[in-house]
């Protein structure tokens, strides 16, 4: 990901969606007309396609947005970095983890874990259904799990070694959460929001975050993303310090 201003790091490269209320439509795709930069277009493979109507029928508006400006930006950002879906990376790939990455914050996919580990599951087990079972399946469920792991894909080894679709997804979910337009080429950034609203960004993320861990403590479990933004908005939530962690062990260190 390029450079972030210091509040820009404070969430990290991952999390997930923010609000909204409508879904744009996308403008007409710009393939062919030498303006790469405003092309709003998605894969249209059969798996890509399925799981654009999944987020549609089970993500609130607001995080479908988010879903889908990852993709772009992601596609964007890895453009003006010299890197090109069908060339460098796997287009297909790279929006099953954009599109899925906050399933866990829905209905339908979440259980007693956090909400990365819940839509990471529910990717891999959405892929199977459909017939795929090679090694996109890991590729999905890493880049998925592993979103608000903050610094992973920054790694130069964790790039080299792991397929680049994560580290190109994550970076658009980044750029969406707590980057800004300057991350993208200019006025791109303005007609992804004109098709796909913003409708109270990251706030309304983090009050879904919120919400499941109020409900079932186990979905913010303490030193992870959800178990900080939990303890942080509401300190009066017991929650286990690291200190604590360590008296509850059977070593009495």
């Amino acid at each position: 990901m390029s450079s972030f201003l210091p509040r820009r790091t404070v969430l990290g490269a991952g999390l997930a969606g923010v609000a909204g209320l409508t879904v744009g439509t996308p403008a007409a795709s710009a393939v062919g007309t030498g303006d790469q930069y405003a092309d709003l277009s998605f894969p249209t493979t059969r798996i890509a396609r399925a799981a654009r109507q999944l987020v549609t029928d089970a993500q609130q508006p607001y995080l479908r947005n988010h879903s889908l400006r990852s993709f772009l930006f992601g596609r964007a950002a890895a453009a003006q970095a010299g890197r090109r879906a069908g060339e460098d990376y796997n287009a297909e790939v790279m929006f099953l983890i954009c599109v899925l990455h906050d399933m866990g914050l829905t209905e339908r996919a979440a259980t007693s874990q956090r909400f990365e580990l819940d839509g990471a599951d529910f990717a891999a087990r959405f892929l199977e259904q459909h017939g795929i079972t090679d090694a996109r399946v890991d590729t999905v469920w890493d880049g998925i799990a592993l979103h608000t792991s903050y610094g992973f894909h920054q790694s130069p080894v964790f790039a080299r070694r792991r397929p680049p679709e994560i580290t190109i997804a994550q970076d658009g979910i980044g750029i969406d959460l707590t980057g800004g337009p300057d991350q993208l080429p200019t006025g791109y950034a303005e007609r992804v929001h004109a098709a796909y609203p913003r409708h109270g960004g990251a706030r309304t993320l983090t009050d879904a975050i919120i919400k499941q861990g109020l409900t079932d403590p186990r979905k913010a479990p303490p030193m992870t993303l959800p178990g900080e933004i939990l303890h942080q908005r509401h300190p009066e939530v017991p929650y286990a310090t690291w200190a604590n962690i360590l008296d509850a062990s059977g070593w009495d260190d």
